[in-house]
């Protein structure tokens, strides 16, 4: 299958139904990007729904007000579950998830399918930095572990606030900069850094500089990933149960991680919201 467009007349080809919409090649770090990420996805093996994926999709759902009125959702690097737009879709709202892997996006519409929610639920392959769809397309969107990534940020913060409508919401997540995590984690997280092809760390400052140049106000920050996530991740590793969902034990240290969101000391993750203005 192919899709042509009608703007520019150019010819896309599809894989397995999904949209391959990357326009020119990949730069080097894109091409690496989804050689590491082709292979992570092509992985899986069935629709998983854990319980720090269930967290996260509540908390991203909850601050954007997706099933409040914040449809139709769209999720930048949503990889091979799909679980936020299955999940979204599940609910009644239009979602759509993008990736730069391939093998990623054409997994989560394999999942999507087998979980009932296709007719809601749509997948496109495409780079963050060049997001082909209208302009004012969609009233919410989230980006998270994006924007470290990629060669050129700023590209991809104009088109997440060029396809939002004004007033919609923008979640974002990023890792958080150096001085902030505990020194004991720098080794570790300078090796995830290598492995994962991260490019850079962000502070608040940064961050809100970097969406209010694309025309995205800034509304709030939540810091997680506080050290408390340290023993919940030994405790799934040591008790088999915790790992089961809704695991009371689990999500009573989920609970403890989000008691201090605006803690920017000691914490891994750096969640923005934002409002397109």
């Amino acid at each position: 299958m192919r899709y042509a467009c009608t703007g520019c007349g150019r010819v896309y080809e599809a894989v397995d139904g999904v949209p391959v919409l990357l326009a020119g090649g990949l730069s080097a770090q894109q091409a690496a990007q989804r050689e590491y990420f082709d292979a992570e996805f092509s992985a899986l093996e069935r629709y998983e729904l854990p319980n720090w994926r269930l967290s996260f999709l509540e908390r991203i759902v909850n601050a954007l007000g997706v099933f409040e009125g914040g449809g139709p959702y769209l999720d930048v690097g949503v990889g091979g579950s799909g679980a936020t737009v299955i999940e979204v879709a599940r609910n009644g709202v239009d979602a759509v998830g993008c990736d730069l892997s391939v093998a990623g996006v054409v997994q989560a519409r394999r999942f999507a399918a087998a979980e009932g929610v296709e007719d809601r639920a749509g997948f496109v392959a495409c780079a963050a930095e060049a997001l082909p769809f209208a302009d004012r397309a969609f009233g919410s969107a989230s980006a998270v572990a994006v924007l470290e990534h990629l060669d050129d940020d700023a590209a991809a913060a104009a088109e997440l606030a060029r396809v939002v409508r004004p007033g919609g919401l923008v979640w974002i997540t990023v890792p958080n900069a150096y001085r902030y995590i505990p020194p004991p984690l720098w080794p570790v997280y300078l090796v995830h850094d290598r492995r994962l092809g991260h490019k850079r760390h962000y502070d608040e400052r940064r961050l809100v500089g970097l969406l209010a140049g694309a025309g995205l106000e800034h509304v709030r920050t939540e810091y997680s990933a506080h050290p408390v996530k340290v023993l919940q991740l030994a405790l799934e590793l040591l008790v088999p149960a915790a790992r089961r969902p809704r695991s009371p034990i689990w999500w009573r240290f989920e609970a403890r991680d989000r008691r201090r969101p605006g803690r920017a000391f000691g914490s891994l993750q750096l969640n923005a919201i934002f409002r397109r203005t």
